[in-house]
């Protein structure tokens, strides 16, 4: 399977499940979905600039190479058609993370911690089954493209970089 096949199929499997029976949106104002920010924005998995570069009227994809070499951004104006959310939003809070022996772990998101309070820990118990379910499922598929693999291999490093800076620890202690 080629990594816009994998994308695809994460896709379909993610298309219809959310972290809430209801709209999370509802408990932050949608910040996760506000475009308003000028350095926001959503990482993109590789490839999926390629299936998105046409959508034009709500979001916009710039470049993230200060990040990651290749990494492409997603922003949006806080409306976009749901069927053609980006991998990121569709998973968020969570996060395909690999460890370094290559075991596929799905998490809270730390990234998250600061915006979204479906991402402290205490809050992960109320996310539906249906969703980490999926969300793992669809990791599984993507990870079986190399590209993408190294990808999320890649975010998960950073993560851990994250995870060990001082301020993470200060946002961390707030909750």
């Amino acid at each position: 399977m080629d990594r816009l096949e994998a994308i695809k199929e994460a896709y379909d499997i993610l298309n219809k499940v959310t972290p809430l029976r209801r709209d999370c949106g509802s408990l932050c104002n949608r910040v996760c979905c506000d475009g308003g920010v000028e350095d926001h924005g959503m990482y993109l998995f590789p490839g999926e600039e390629e299936i998105l570069k046409d959508q034009a009227s709500w979001l916009r994809i710039v470049s993230a190479d200060m990040v990651m070499p290749g990494l492409h951004l997603a922003r949006c104006t806080g409306t976009c058609p749901r069927h053609m959310r980006p991998l990121s939003c569709r998973i968020f809070p969570l996060v395909p993370y690999l460890t370094e022996e290559n075991i596929l772990l799905i998490k809270m998101d730390i990234r998250a911690k600061g915006i979204c309070p479906l991402a402290s820990e205490a809050e992960k118990r109320d996310l539906q089954p249906d969703f980490i379910r999926a969300v793992r499922k669809a990791a599984g598929i993507l990870i079986a493209v190399p590209e993408i693999k190294d990808f999320i291999y890649s975010i998960s490093r950073m993560l851990d970089e994250y995870s060990s800076l001082p301020w993470y620890r200060l946002v961390d202690s707030w909750r």
